[in-house]
């Protein structure tokens, strides 16, 4: 097209885009730029043969020749005619996530499972190489980027919502020195919307929604249960929000067992996905749960509390509760690994930053609720919610660990924005700090090893923290701290967390008492803990997306 004389393009190069027609040339009933008369229809080609070709390397060829073309004679585009690739080609690839029925009439459910798994992951990591290549052309589309990523993140195809949090953080990190304080605001934003999209916040209503009982029994255990309670700590898949408004459930054929139907809901929907990595998890926890040493959630098998049968409706609305803890627990994850990237952390503003941590608190302080609430985690666990105690342990303790190691980075960080806003940072750290040792001191030895066992590298961090502070900062918060070690010093210590409370008493030594006590007699040098360190790495925890039908 291009080496044709009577293409204009062929002759445009570096001139202004709206020459003068040639006279011969048909006119259009609606006044159209060359980049819609020339590049319009070929780019659309590609799009059509991508969208509704049966092959897969057919439709591969045609979805990297569309963005090859984009990236090769995209430069030039005018910003209009992006807004039209983008409302007409290039945003419609995605549509299939938020309504299956047009792709449906073209593929059957194995090719669009495919296609889903195949064409759309390749379009979808295209898009942010091009949003990369063409920053300074695209950068005002940031926000539509972002909601596309949201839209796939918040699937209950966990291959689309792992690769959709991967995008998300390929697009910071390659931009990341890019952005100005406006990009950050829009991306911090966009896990605003997140976390809030993937908070389980029906798990406190779960055990009373009476909307899903069709059964024969009223009332389930034979009484009627209180609204918000609670949530628990070692097995739900960690916490997530179960409004359905807030969710895509049209993702996929395969998807769609879970999307919340109240009305129509008699057929038996099809078998939850459970890949062996996530069955292994399932085992473990199943047996921890029959272990001494953890709570006892023994079914109450009196006549009074006849067997609850879980519907296909309710078994659905379980499932979507379950596969928005999931979705928040990669949210975490994904802050978390973010922050591996010094660049990262050097680039975004602190007030961004600080908005971003009060989203972590917030999901620490919503697991510990429901953790906290034995009542409720009873009766979710009694009316088949899951076939052992639900709990957000994970998400409770993970999102205090990076709130605390980001924070504490952010305290000690010399750097003139850090220092201005330290104040901001001292009043989220701390408070939230005591509060996690306090917790740990509070739990039961003999019924919650398994809690202590998890939280126990976290409390090390918070003490490892402290200790690193200033003189001065130490000082300041010594009688915060120094009755919690007391308090760690009744309990069973492993040798990292002796070590710890150890040098705790050898600072305040040195501040309080101005006595220098030996490092040998100190043991560890302890340091603050490094905000790199990922709490999903560290404890082989990586949040598992698939569907855990139980």
């Amino acid at each position: 097209m291009l080496q044709t004389p009577e293409c204009p393009l062929s002759i445009k190069s570096g001139t202004v885009k709206e020459a003068p027609r040639q006279e011969d040339f048909p006119k259009q009933p609606i006044r159209q730029t060359q980049e819609e008369q020339y590049w319009f229809p070929v780019l659309f080609a590609f799009h059509d043969v991508l969208m509704t070709g049966e092959d897969l390397e057919v439709r591969s060829r045609a979805l990297n020749y569309l963005f090859d073309t984009l990236t090769k004679y995209g430069r030039d585009f005018p910003r209009d005619f992006w807004d039209t690739l983008w409302r007409q080609l290039l945003y419609p690839i995605f549509m299939v996530l938020k309504s299956k029925s047009e792709m449906s009439k073209a593929l059957n459910h194995e090719e669009l499972s495919v296609w889903l798994s195949t064409t759309m992951i390749q379009a979808l990591r295209n898009m942010i190489s091009l949003f990369t290549h063409f920053f300074d052309s695209l950068e005002y589309m940031l926000d539509r980027f972002l909601e596309l990523l949201a839209l796939c993140i918040c699937q209950e195809n966990d291959t689309l919502a792992r690769i959709g949090s991967n995008c998300l953080q390929q697009l910071v990190l390659q931009n990341v020195t890019k952005f100005n304080p406006q990009h950050w605001e829009k991306i911090v934003t966009a896990f605003v919307d997140l976390f809030a999209r993937t908070e389980a916040s029906a798990l406190f209503s779960a055990a009373t929604t009476s909307t899903y009982r069709k059964s024969s029994n009223a009332s389930v255990n034979g009484s009627a249960t209180p609204r918000a309670q609670t949530v628990p700590h070692h097995v739900v898949p960690e916490p997530a929000s179960a409004d359905p408004a807030n969710f895509m459930p049209e993702a996929s054929e395969e998807n769609a067992s879970l999307s919340l139907d109240l009305e129509s809901s008699s057929a038996t929907p099809p078998p939850i996905t459970v890949t062996p990595s996530d069955q292994e998890s399932i085992s473990e926890q199943q047996t921890q749960a029959d272990e001494p040493e953890l709570e006892s959630f023994h079914h109450d098998t009196s006549p009074q509390h006849a067997p609850v049968v879980v519907t296909a409706a309710r078994r659905r609305f379980f499932n979507q509760i379950i596969t928005k803890c999931v979705l928040q627990l990669l949210m975490i994850e994904t802050v978390s690994e973010l922050f591996t990237n010094d660049n990262v952390y050097s680039s975004i503003p602190s007030h961004e930053l600080l908005r971003l941590m009060a989203l972590l608190k917030k999901s620490y302080q919503f697991a510990k609720r429901f953790n906290e609430d034995r009542d409720l985690r009873t009766r979710l666990f009694r009316e088949g919610f899951m076939r052992q105690p639900p709990n957000l342990l994970k998400q409770e303790s993970g999102s205090a660990s990076v709130y605390v190691s980001i924070l504490l980075r952010m305290y000690s960080d010399e750097g003139d924005e850090r220092k201005a806003s330290r104040g901001e940072t001292e009043k989220a750290l701390i408070p939230l700090c005591a509060d996690i040792l306090r917790s740990y001191i509070e739990l039961d030895e003999e019924t919650q090893q398994r809690n202590i066992v998890t939280w126990r590298p976290v409390v090390v961090d918070v003490l490892e923290g402290y200790v690193g502070f200033a003189p001065a900062e130490f000082e300041k918060h010594v009688e915060t701290f120094a009755p919690l070690a007391v308090g760690l010093m009744g309990r069973e210590m492993g040798p990292e967390l002796q070590r710890s409370v150890q040098a705790i008493w050898g600072r305040v030594c040195e501040v309080k008492l101005g006595i220098k006590v030996p490092s040998e007699l100190n043991g560890h040098q302890a340091s603050v803990m490094s905000p790199t360190r990922n709490v999903f790495a560290r404890r082989g925890s990586r949040a598992s997306l698939s569907k855990q039908g139980l």
